[in-house]
Protein backbone atom coordinates (compact mmCIF):
# COMPACT_ATOMS: atom_id res chain seq x y z
CA UNK A 1 0.00 0.00 0.00
CA UNK A 2 1.36 3.75 -1.14
CA UNK A 3 1.50 5.62 1.87
CA UNK A 4 0.97 9.63 1.42
CA UNK A 5 1.76 11.56 4.11
CA UNK A 6 0.25 15.22 4.04
CA UNK A 7 2.27 18.02 4.73
CA UNK A 8 -0.16 21.50 5.28
CA UNK A 9 0.67 24.82 4.61
CA UNK A 10 1.38 28.14 6.15
CA UNK A 11 -1.53 29.24 9.12
CA UNK A 12 -2.89 26.14 9.15
CA UNK A 13 -3.61 24.91 12.85
CA UNK A 14 -6.01 22.59 14.56
CA UNK A 15 -8.58 21.50 13.92
CA UNK A 16 -8.34 23.38 10.68
CA UNK A 17 -5.71 20.47 9.84
CA UNK A 18 -7.79 17.51 10.83
CA UNK A 19 -10.87 18.63 8.79
CA UNK A 20 -8.09 19.20 5.67
CA UNK A 21 -6.91 15.75 6.50
CA UNK A 22 -10.30 14.21 6.35
CA UNK A 23 -11.17 15.48 2.92
CA UNK A 24 -7.92 14.37 1.33
CA UNK A 25 -8.72 10.86 2.24
CA UNK A 26 -12.00 11.13 1.88
CA UNK A 27 -11.29 12.21 -2.02
CA UNK A 28 -8.35 9.94 -2.01
CA UNK A 29 -10.63 7.09 -1.13
CA UNK A 30 -12.71 6.95 -3.64
CA UNK A 31 -10.91 6.50 -6.20
CA UNK A 32 -7.63 5.24 -5.03
CA UNK A 33 -8.82 3.05 -1.79
CA UNK A 34 -4.86 1.85 -1.63
CA UNK A 35 -3.66 4.85 -0.58
CA UNK A 36 -3.40 5.53 3.25
CA UNK A 37 -2.86 9.67 3.84
CA UNK A 38 -0.77 9.69 6.90
CA UNK A 39 -1.24 12.53 9.47
CA UNK A 40 1.71 15.41 9.99
CA UNK A 41 0.53 17.99 11.37
CA UNK A 42 3.48 20.11 12.34
CA UNK A 43 1.39 22.54 14.39
CA UNK A 44 3.33 26.24 14.80
CA UNK A 45 6.07 25.45 12.34
CA UNK A 46 7.95 28.75 10.63
CA UNK A 47 8.74 30.19 7.90
CA UNK A 48 8.48 33.55 5.56
CA UNK A 49 6.49 34.74 2.43
CA UNK A 50 7.76 36.72 -0.50
CA UNK A 51 6.65 38.14 -2.73
CA UNK A 52 8.52 38.51 -6.13
CA UNK A 53 7.97 38.62 -10.07
CA UNK A 54 9.67 35.75 -12.39
CA UNK A 55 9.24 33.15 -14.43
CA UNK A 56 7.92 30.70 -11.96
CA UNK A 57 4.58 32.66 -11.87
CA UNK A 58 2.00 31.52 -14.24
CA UNK A 59 0.67 33.82 -17.09
CA UNK A 60 2.94 36.65 -16.16
CA UNK A 61 6.04 36.64 -18.48
CA UNK A 62 5.40 38.04 -21.73
CA UNK A 63 4.52 34.85 -24.52
CA UNK A 64 5.58 35.21 -28.04
CA UNK A 65 1.73 35.15 -29.00
CA UNK A 66 -1.00 37.34 -28.39
CA UNK A 67 -1.55 37.94 -25.15
CA UNK A 68 -4.51 40.46 -25.44
CA UNK A 69 -6.68 39.72 -22.08
CA UNK A 70 -10.00 37.66 -23.25
CA UNK A 71 -13.08 37.36 -20.76
CA UNK A 72 -14.79 34.70 -21.22
CA UNK A 73 -17.99 33.80 -19.07
CA UNK A 74 -16.45 31.92 -16.63
CA UNK A 75 -14.07 34.66 -15.65
CA UNK A 76 -17.10 37.30 -15.50
CA UNK A 77 -18.66 34.47 -13.18
CA UNK A 78 -15.92 33.69 -10.79
CA UNK A 79 -15.42 38.01 -10.94
CA UNK A 80 -18.75 38.32 -9.41
CA UNK A 81 -18.36 35.37 -6.73
CA UNK A 82 -15.07 37.40 -5.69
CA UNK A 83 -16.76 40.46 -5.33
CA UNK A 84 -19.87 38.48 -3.22
CA UNK A 85 -16.94 36.36 -0.52
CA UNK A 86 -16.20 40.43 -0.19
CA UNK A 87 -19.99 41.34 0.05
CA UNK A 88 -22.79 39.04 -0.42
CA UNK A 89 -25.22 41.97 -0.35
CA UNK A 90 -23.26 43.45 -3.99
CA UNK A 91 -25.69 41.91 -6.53
CA UNK A 92 -28.50 42.94 -4.18
CA UNK A 93 -27.49 46.65 -4.01
CA UNK A 94 -27.77 46.79 -7.73
CA UNK A 95 -30.74 45.06 -8.10
CA UNK A 96 -32.43 47.70 -5.80
CA UNK A 97 -30.93 50.70 -7.44
CA UNK A 98 -31.78 49.19 -10.81
CA UNK A 99 -35.69 48.71 -10.08
CA UNK A 100 -37.68 46.65 -12.39
CA UNK A 101 -36.88 49.78 -15.26
CA UNK A 102 -40.59 49.64 -16.48
CA UNK A 103 -43.63 51.55 -15.59
CA UNK A 104 -45.46 49.84 -12.63
CA UNK A 105 -47.99 46.81 -13.25
CA UNK A 106 -51.66 47.40 -12.80
CA UNK A 107 -53.07 46.80 -8.66
CA UNK A 108 -54.31 43.94 -8.60
CA UNK A 109 -57.25 44.12 -5.26
CA UNK A 110 -55.85 41.08 -2.90
CA UNK A 111 -52.45 40.30 -4.64
CA UNK A 112 -49.65 39.91 -3.02
CA UNK A 113 -46.96 42.21 -4.30
CA UNK A 114 -44.05 40.20 -5.85
CA UNK A 115 -41.66 41.19 -3.79
CA UNK A 116 -42.99 41.19 -0.31
CA UNK A 117 -44.45 37.40 -0.99
CA UNK A 118 -40.32 36.75 -1.58
CA UNK A 119 -39.45 38.67 1.65
CA UNK A 120 -42.26 36.01 3.12
CA UNK A 121 -40.95 32.72 1.38
CA UNK A 122 -37.31 33.10 2.82
CA UNK A 123 -38.60 32.46 6.07
CA UNK A 124 -39.90 29.00 4.64
CA UNK A 125 -36.65 27.91 3.50
CA UNK A 126 -35.01 26.53 6.31
CA UNK A 127 -37.46 23.85 6.20
CA UNK A 128 -37.49 23.10 2.33
CA UNK A 129 -36.20 19.88 1.89
CA UNK A 130 -34.48 20.46 -1.47
CA UNK A 131 -32.64 23.52 -0.11
CA UNK A 132 -31.64 21.29 3.67
CA UNK A 133 -30.11 18.99 1.00
CA UNK A 134 -28.44 21.16 -1.14
CA UNK A 135 -26.69 23.02 2.14
CA UNK A 136 -26.32 19.61 3.54
CA UNK A 137 -24.07 18.69 0.25
CA UNK A 138 -22.09 21.97 0.78
CA UNK A 139 -21.06 21.62 4.43
CA UNK A 140 -23.42 24.70 4.89
CA UNK A 141 -26.54 23.48 6.33
CA UNK A 142 -25.49 24.42 10.36
CA UNK A 143 -25.33 28.05 8.92
CA UNK A 144 -28.97 28.12 7.01
CA UNK A 145 -30.77 29.24 9.96
CA UNK A 146 -27.84 31.94 11.13
CA UNK A 147 -27.72 33.18 7.18
CA UNK A 148 -31.35 33.57 7.02
CA UNK A 149 -32.24 35.72 9.71
CA UNK A 150 -28.79 38.13 8.74
CA UNK A 151 -30.91 38.15 5.48
CA UNK A 152 -34.01 39.20 6.45
CA UNK A 153 -32.85 41.59 9.05
CA UNK A 154 -30.91 43.34 5.76
CA UNK A 155 -32.29 46.47 5.01
CA UNK A 156 -30.76 46.06 1.17
CA UNK A 157 -32.83 42.43 0.78
CA UNK A 158 -35.81 44.68 1.93
CA UNK A 159 -35.37 47.48 -0.50
CA UNK A 160 -34.48 44.55 -3.67
CA UNK A 161 -37.88 43.10 -2.61
CA UNK A 162 -38.84 46.50 -2.84
CA UNK A 163 -38.27 47.27 -6.39
CA UNK A 164 -40.18 44.46 -7.49
CA UNK A 165 -44.01 44.84 -8.67
CA UNK A 166 -46.49 42.11 -8.80
CA UNK A 167 -46.82 40.18 -11.76
CA UNK A 168 -44.16 41.36 -13.92
CA UNK A 169 -41.68 39.48 -15.51
CA UNK A 170 -38.16 40.62 -17.22
CA UNK A 171 -35.06 41.67 -15.08
CA UNK A 172 -37.40 41.11 -11.54
CA UNK A 173 -37.34 37.17 -12.53
CA UNK A 174 -33.80 37.11 -11.74
CA UNK A 175 -33.96 38.13 -7.77
CA UNK A 176 -34.70 34.84 -6.15
CA UNK A 177 -31.18 34.01 -7.73
CA UNK A 178 -29.80 37.40 -6.52
CA UNK A 179 -31.18 36.09 -3.17
CA UNK A 180 -29.88 32.60 -3.42
CA UNK A 181 -26.31 33.30 -4.16
CA UNK A 182 -26.44 36.46 -1.21
CA UNK A 183 -27.38 33.66 0.51
CA UNK A 184 -24.66 30.93 0.25
CA UNK A 185 -22.31 34.06 0.04
CA UNK A 186 -23.09 34.88 3.35
CA UNK A 187 -22.33 30.97 4.44
CA UNK A 188 -18.77 31.19 2.14
CA UNK A 189 -17.57 34.23 4.14
CA UNK A 190 -18.24 32.24 7.71
CA UNK A 191 -15.77 28.97 7.11
CA UNK A 192 -12.79 28.90 8.86
CA UNK A 193 -10.99 27.22 5.86
CA UNK A 194 -12.31 29.90 3.29
CA UNK A 195 -14.72 30.14 0.89
CA UNK A 196 -12.66 27.99 -1.68
CA UNK A 197 -13.17 24.88 0.32
CA UNK A 198 -16.87 23.92 -1.00
CA UNK A 199 -16.69 22.56 -4.79
CA UNK A 200 -18.05 24.94 -7.28
CA UNK A 201 -20.90 22.88 -8.09
CA UNK A 202 -22.03 21.87 -4.78
CA UNK A 203 -21.83 25.80 -4.31
CA UNK A 204 -23.78 26.26 -7.16
CA UNK A 205 -26.35 23.58 -6.18
CA UNK A 206 -27.00 25.39 -3.39
CA UNK A 207 -27.78 28.85 -5.01
CA UNK A 208 -30.40 26.65 -7.64
CA UNK A 209 -31.91 24.73 -4.69
CA UNK A 210 -33.12 28.39 -3.03
CA UNK A 211 -33.78 29.88 -6.39
CA UNK A 212 -36.07 26.87 -7.53
CA UNK A 213 -37.89 27.14 -3.90
CA UNK A 214 -38.62 30.70 -4.31
CA UNK A 215 -39.87 30.01 -7.72
CA UNK A 216 -37.18 32.05 -9.65
CA UNK A 217 -35.77 31.89 -13.10
CA UNK A 218 -33.95 28.39 -14.21
CA UNK A 219 -30.33 29.99 -14.65
CA UNK A 220 -29.24 33.28 -15.55
CA UNK A 221 -29.17 36.27 -13.60
CA UNK A 222 -30.98 39.37 -14.37
CA UNK A 223 -29.53 40.95 -17.00
CA UNK A 224 -29.97 44.78 -15.88
CA UNK A 225 -27.54 43.30 -12.79
CA UNK A 226 -25.65 41.28 -14.97
CA UNK A 227 -24.93 44.23 -17.31
CA UNK A 228 -24.54 46.55 -13.86
CA UNK A 229 -22.17 44.41 -12.68
CA UNK A 230 -19.80 42.92 -14.69
CA UNK A 231 -17.47 46.54 -15.18
CA UNK A 232 -17.39 46.60 -10.95
CA UNK A 233 -17.01 43.02 -10.47
CA UNK A 234 -13.80 42.97 -12.67
CA UNK A 235 -12.15 45.56 -10.78
CA UNK A 236 -12.74 44.52 -7.77
CA UNK A 237 -11.37 40.87 -8.61
CA UNK A 238 -8.37 42.54 -10.26
CA UNK A 239 -7.43 44.41 -7.57
CA UNK A 240 -8.28 41.47 -5.14
CA UNK A 241 -6.10 39.34 -7.64
CA UNK A 242 -2.89 42.12 -8.43
CA UNK A 243 0.48 40.68 -6.50
CA UNK A 244 0.92 44.00 -5.30
CA UNK A 245 -2.46 43.35 -3.04
CA UNK A 246 -2.14 39.54 -1.76
CA UNK A 247 -2.81 40.44 1.58
CA UNK A 248 -5.32 42.36 1.61
CA UNK A 249 -7.28 39.03 0.98
CA UNK A 250 -8.02 38.82 4.65
CA UNK A 251 -11.15 40.75 3.98
CA UNK A 252 -12.29 37.64 2.09
CA UNK A 253 -10.61 34.77 3.85
CA UNK A 254 -9.39 35.32 7.72
CA UNK A 255 -7.61 31.68 7.02
CA UNK A 256 -5.23 33.45 4.41
CA UNK A 257 -3.33 35.60 7.08
CA UNK A 258 -0.40 34.89 8.55
CA UNK A 259 1.83 33.29 5.81
CA UNK A 260 4.34 36.10 6.09
CA UNK A 261 4.86 34.94 10.08
CA UNK A 262 5.33 31.04 9.67
CA UNK A 263 7.56 30.98 6.41
CA UNK A 264 9.68 33.88 8.20
CA UNK A 265 9.98 31.25 11.07
CA UNK A 266 9.84 28.39 8.78
CA UNK A 267 13.71 29.67 7.13
CA UNK A 268 15.28 30.63 10.36
CA UNK A 269 14.23 27.68 12.28
CA UNK A 270 13.15 25.22 9.64
CA UNK A 271 15.22 22.34 10.45
CA UNK A 272 13.20 21.31 13.59
CA UNK A 273 10.43 21.38 11.02
CA UNK A 274 12.24 19.09 8.11
CA UNK A 275 13.64 16.51 11.18
CA UNK A 276 9.83 16.24 12.48
CA UNK A 277 8.96 15.24 8.91
CA UNK A 278 11.23 12.96 8.24
CA UNK A 279 10.86 11.13 11.56
CA UNK A 280 6.61 10.80 10.48
CA UNK A 281 8.00 9.37 7.14
CA UNK A 282 9.99 6.56 8.87
CA UNK A 283 7.44 5.44 10.49
CA UNK A 284 5.75 4.86 7.26
CA UNK A 285 5.84 1.64 4.92
CA UNK A 286 6.95 2.49 1.60
CA UNK A 287 6.28 3.88 -0.90
CA UNK A 288 5.87 7.05 0.98
CA UNK A 289 4.89 10.15 -1.00
CA UNK A 290 5.48 13.46 0.07
CA UNK A 291 1.83 15.82 -0.60
CA UNK A 292 2.57 19.34 0.66
CA UNK A 293 0.47 21.96 0.10
CA UNK A 294 2.02 25.73 0.33
CA UNK A 295 4.48 25.92 2.91
CA UNK A 296 4.08 22.14 3.17
CA UNK A 297 5.50 21.64 -0.44
CA UNK A 298 8.76 23.92 0.36
CA UNK A 299 9.07 21.94 3.25
CA UNK A 300 8.75 18.19 1.66
CA UNK A 301 11.14 19.77 -1.07
CA UNK A 302 13.90 20.76 1.42
CA UNK A 303 13.84 17.92 3.53
CA UNK A 304 14.43 15.55 0.24
CA UNK A 305 17.08 17.89 -1.59
CA UNK A 306 18.90 17.66 1.44
CA UNK A 307 18.38 13.99 3.20
CA UNK A 308 19.69 11.93 0.10
CA UNK A 309 18.94 9.04 2.44
CA UNK A 310 15.26 9.29 2.54
CA UNK A 311 14.72 8.92 -1.36
CA UNK A 312 14.64 5.02 -1.49
CA UNK A 313 11.74 5.09 1.31
CA UNK A 314 10.52 8.85 -0.69
CA UNK A 315 9.64 7.79 -4.21
CA UNK A 316 7.81 10.85 -5.07
CA UNK A 317 7.28 14.78 -3.88
CA UNK A 318 3.71 16.36 -4.94
CA UNK A 319 3.61 19.88 -4.48
CA UNK A 320 0.11 21.57 -4.84
CA UNK A 321 -0.13 25.15 -4.90
CA UNK A 322 3.59 25.93 -3.63
CA UNK A 323 6.29 28.58 -3.19
CA UNK A 324 9.01 26.19 -3.92
CA UNK A 325 9.89 27.58 -7.55
CA UNK A 326 9.74 31.24 -6.72
CA UNK A 327 11.93 30.49 -3.23
CA UNK A 328 14.84 28.89 -5.43
CA UNK A 329 14.34 32.07 -8.11
CA UNK A 330 14.80 33.92 -5.53
CA UNK A 331 17.79 32.15 -3.69
CA UNK A 332 15.96 32.15 -0.83
CA UNK A 333 15.41 27.78 -0.38
CA UNK A 334 17.43 26.90 2.86
CA UNK A 335 18.16 23.46 0.70
CA UNK A 336 19.29 24.43 -2.48
CA UNK A 337 21.29 27.50 -3.95
CA UNK A 338 20.27 29.11 -6.67
CA UNK A 339 22.14 27.56 -9.76
CA UNK A 340 22.73 24.26 -8.40
CA UNK A 341 19.29 22.88 -9.98
CA UNK A 342 18.08 19.35 -8.74
CA UNK A 343 20.04 16.89 -6.95
CA UNK A 344 20.90 13.56 -8.41
CA UNK A 345 18.95 11.32 -5.71
CA UNK A 346 16.15 13.74 -5.93
CA UNK A 347 12.63 11.89 -6.69
CA UNK A 348 10.00 11.93 -9.07
CA UNK A 349 8.25 15.59 -9.05
CA UNK A 350 5.10 16.53 -9.81
CA UNK A 351 4.00 20.18 -9.18
CA UNK A 352 -0.13 21.40 -9.38
CA UNK A 353 -1.53 24.76 -9.66
CA UNK A 354 -4.01 27.10 -10.50
CA UNK A 355 -3.23 30.05 -12.61
CA UNK A 356 -5.93 32.26 -10.39
CA UNK A 357 -3.80 31.08 -7.12
CA UNK A 358 -0.81 33.97 -6.36
CA UNK A 359 0.45 31.58 -4.25
CA UNK A 360 0.89 28.57 -6.51
CA UNK A 361 4.46 28.80 -9.13
CA UNK A 362 5.95 26.77 -12.09
CA UNK A 363 8.66 24.52 -12.02
CA UNK A 364 10.03 23.27 -15.35
CA UNK A 365 10.88 26.67 -16.36
CA UNK A 366 12.83 26.78 -12.88
CA UNK A 367 14.51 23.14 -12.63
CA UNK A 368 13.66 21.84 -16.06
CA UNK A 369 12.12 18.16 -17.52
CA UNK A 370 12.06 16.76 -13.91
CA UNK A 371 9.49 18.69 -12.63
CA UNK A 372 6.01 17.88 -14.23
CA UNK A 373 3.60 20.59 -14.01
CA UNK A 374 0.20 19.83 -14.13
CA UNK A 375 -2.97 23.12 -14.06
CA UNK A 376 -5.90 22.46 -12.53
CA UNK A 377 -9.07 24.67 -12.85
CA UNK A 378 -10.25 25.03 -9.07
CA UNK A 379 -13.24 27.29 -10.19
CA UNK A 380 -12.61 29.91 -8.11
CA UNK A 381 -11.97 33.51 -7.82
CA UNK A 382 -7.84 34.64 -7.36
CA UNK A 383 -9.33 35.56 -3.57
CA UNK A 384 -10.28 31.73 -2.75
CA UNK A 385 -8.32 29.78 -5.47
CA UNK A 386 -5.59 28.77 -2.92
CA UNK A 387 -7.63 27.14 -0.55
CA UNK A 388 -9.72 25.73 -2.97
CA UNK A 389 -7.55 22.45 -4.26
CA UNK A 390 -8.84 19.90 -1.36
CA UNK A 391 -12.10 20.60 -3.10
CA UNK A 392 -11.65 20.21 -6.51
CA UNK A 393 -12.47 16.38 -7.71
CA UNK A 394 -10.15 16.96 -10.80
CA UNK A 395 -6.98 17.30 -8.10
CA UNK A 396 -8.16 14.05 -7.08
CA UNK A 397 -8.01 12.40 -10.44
CA UNK A 398 -4.67 14.04 -10.91
CA UNK A 399 -3.53 12.21 -7.77
CA UNK A 400 -4.59 9.28 -8.66
CA UNK A 401 -3.00 9.17 -11.68
CA UNK A 402 0.36 9.99 -10.57
CA UNK A 403 0.98 7.87 -7.31
CA UNK A 404 2.46 4.44 -7.62
CA UNK A 405 0.37 2.18 -9.16
CA UNK A 406 -1.41 4.98 -11.37
CA UNK A 407 -1.59 5.28 -14.67
CA UNK A 408 0.91 8.24 -14.11
CA UNK A 409 0.47 11.75 -15.98
CA UNK A 410 1.63 11.69 -19.06
CA UNK A 411 -1.71 12.60 -20.33
CA UNK A 412 -1.96 15.46 -17.80
CA UNK A 413 0.23 17.92 -19.64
Amino acid sequence: MTSVLFIHGTGVRAPDYAAALRTVRAGLGRIRPDVAVAECDWGSALGSYLRAEGASIPGYRPQKTDTTPRRTPDDEERARWALLYAEPDAELTLFALSGPGDAPGAFVPGAVPAGQRLWKQVSGLAEAPAVREAWEAAGLAGQLDDVLRDLRSSGVFRSACNALDDGRGGPGRGLPRLTGRSLVARALARLPEGPGAVPVAERDAAVDAVTDELGGDERGLAEVVGRSLGAFARLAERAGGSRLVVSRRGTISEHSLGFSGDILSYLVRGEAVRAYVADLTGTLPAPVVLLGHSLGGVIGFDLLASHPSLTPHVTQLITVGSQAPLLYELDALPSRPYGTGLPAHFPAWLNVYDPRDLLSFLGSPIFGSRVRDVEVDNGQPVSAAHGAYWANPRLYEVLAQALPGGRGCAGMM
